[in-house]
C-alpha cells in the first residue's frame, strides 16, 4: 500500500509476455535440437510450466484477491505436469495436492468471514491487505493515516515495512494468520506493540525499542489473529 500520490507502476509481468518469452525459447530449444546440442522432446515435456507462469503473472496483474482465471491456469499447469511425470502414480501424487489446496481455500474464506472488514475499509488505501500462499510479499506503507490491516501467510512469508507511517488516531490493528510460514512488521521507533495473537507451535516477538519516556500517548498497534507452525516479528 502506498499513499494516494504514490502512483504504483504498472507490473511488466504479464501473460502476453510469458507467452511471447515461451516462443522465443521453444524457437532456440528447437534450433539447439537441430544442431545435435540438445533433445528437444525433453525440455517440451517442461511446457505446463507455461501456463503456471500465465496464471502467476495474472495474479500480480489482478491482484491476489482479483479472478480465478490466474488460480485455474496455476493449478491446471501444475496438474499437466504431475500427470507428464507421475503417469500410472498420478493418483497418489496429486490427491494429497489436492486436500491441501482445498483447506487453503476453506481456511482463506472462513478468514475472509471472521475478519469481517467492512468493504468501504477494505478499499481504503489507508488499510494494509496481503496475501502469501506459496509465496511471499513486500509492503512499505507510507499513509500518514494508517487505519490497520489484516496479514495471511500460508507456506509464505511477508515483510511490511511502516517505518514511514503514522496511526490514524494514534491507534491501529492488524489481524495476521500464518500457517507454516513467517512474516516481519517494521514499525517506528517508539511505537507500543500489543501482542494479542494467539500462537501454537510458533511465536510473535516483539523486538521493537521503545526507548525512554512514559508509555502513555505513544502510537499503539495491536496485533491479533493466529499463528500456526510459524512465526511473525515485529521489530523497529
Amino acid at each position: 500500500m502506498t499513499a494516494p500520490d504514490d502512483a504504483k507502476a504498472p507490473s511488466p509481468f504479464s501473460p502476453k509476455l510469458v507467452v511471447g518469452v515461451a516462443i522465443i525459447v521453444a524457437g532456440l530449444v528447437l534450433t539447439l535440437d537441430n544442431l545435435g546440442l540438445i533433445q528437444a522432446h525433453t525440455i517440451f515435456k517442461l511446457w505446463p510450466l507455461v501456463l503456471v507462469a500465465m496464471g502467476v503473472a495474472k495474479i500480480r496483474q489482478e491482484g491476489s484477491g482479483g479472478g480465478m482465471g490466474g488460480w485455474f491456469l496455476v493449478l491446471g499447469g501444475a496438474f499437466l505436469l504431475l500427470f507428464t511425470f507421475a503417469r500410472g502414480h498420478l493418483a497418489e501424487a496429486l490427491a494429497p495436492m489436492l486436500v491441501v489446496g482445498v483447506g487453503i481455500l476453506i481456511v482463506v474464506k472462513a478468514l475472509k468471514q471472521n475478519r469481517g472488514v467492512p468493504p468501504e475499509l477494505a478499499r481504503s488505501e489507508d488499510f494494509l491487505q496481503g496475501t502469501a500462499i506459496f509465496g511471499g510479499f513486500k509492503r512499505r506503507v507510507l499513509t500518514q493515516a494508517f487505519k490497520g490491516g489484516e496479514l495471511t501467510a500460508i507456506f509464505g512469508g511477508y515483510e511490511v515495512d511502516l517505518r514511514q507511517a503514522a496511526l490514524e488516531n494514534g491507534q491501529a490493528r492488524i489481524d495476521v494468520f500464518v500457517l507454516f510460514g513467517g512474516g516481519e512488521i517494521r514499525v517506528p521507533d517508539g511505537w507500543e506493540i500489543a501482542n494479542r495473537a494467539t500462537a501454537v507451535a510458533g511465536a510473535l516477538n516483539d523486538n521493537t525499542h521503545h526507548g525512554p519516556g512514559p508509555v502513555e500517548g505513544r502510537p499503539r498497534l495491536v496485533v491479533t489473529g493466529l499463528i500456526l507452525f510459524g512465526g511473525t516479528e515485529v521489530k523497529s
